[in-house]
């Protein structure tokens, strides 16, 4: 288990990440533990699969109140909407500052705007409202067709390990990763000089995009990671010179 501390506005935090079990991980903030999912790519199957046709239909999600709270203590930097707008389902609603990077809080559902109850500046705990947000209703989808036997998927490529900080030459500033998550895309290239406070890359860890930033003025010498890679807490993501 990884353990780290952090300090917002003279705030003391503990933060706990467990080792990835399958695609799972454990996190826990200040005694609260949350269970992440992270996507899992899997290669391409050998043939179509269809669904048996016992499947289920989807069901519809009904429409109702949505309170959006804060998943880390952290301080808002950005809100992106207002009371009244209409938002569609991952439109980002605002930006705070956490652990060090910039988060994305999206929208889990299309819906209204009813209330925001935060503004740049400010600092929330974990689980403080950020806003209400009215859902629409979703019709359910219809339940799949009869189909034929499901034929077998080719077994999934190995991963190669995302590579540790230890694997690098001595010389240089690695640029770590703070949590288990997901590259959703790579924003600098080698031998790209950077200012301190320039976002490298961004990571999607507990629901959230996550902007990974520069602590240093430098130039990029090693990318170790690619859009779409799994990586853990610690792995190398980029050297600086």
């Amino acid at each position: 288990m990884k353990e780290f501390k952090f300090t917002i506005d003279g705030k003391q935090y503990n933060a706990a990440v467990n080792e990835l079990e399958d695609n799972f991980a454990e996190v826990t903030i200040n005694g609260k533990t949350y269970k992440v999912e992270l996507e899992k790519e899997e290669a391409p199957a050998a043939a179509a699969v269809r669904r048996p046709a016992a499947a289920a239909a989807t069901a519809a999600a009904p429409a109702g109140l949505m309170t959006v709270k804060s998943p880390l203590p952290g301080s808002i930097v950005k809100v992106l909407v207002k009371a009244g707008q209409a938002v569609k389902k991952g439109d980002v609603l605002l930006t705070m500052e956490s652990m060090k990077m910039e988060n994305n809080v999206t929208a889990e559902a299309d819906g209204t705007v009813k209330a925001v109850y935060v503004e740049p500046g400010k600092t929330v705990m974990q689980d403080d409202k950020l806003l209400d947000l009215e859902t629409e209703a979703v019709a359910a989808a219809p339940a799949p067709a009869p189909a034929a036997a499901p034929v077998p998927k080719a077994a999934p490529a190995p991963k190669a390990a995302a590579p540790k900080a230890a694997d690098v030459p001595a010389g240089g500033f690695k640029v770590t990763s703070p949590l288990p998550g997901s590259i959703i895309k790579v924003l600098v290239s080698e031998g790209q000089d950077v200012k301190k406070g320039d976002t490298l890359l961004t990571l999607e860890s507990m629901k959230m995009e996550n902007a990974v930033m520069a602590d240093r003025d430098g130039k990029v010498t090693k990318i170790a990671v690619t859009a779409g890679q799994n990586v853990m807490q610690d792995d190398l993501l980029i050297v600086l010179g």
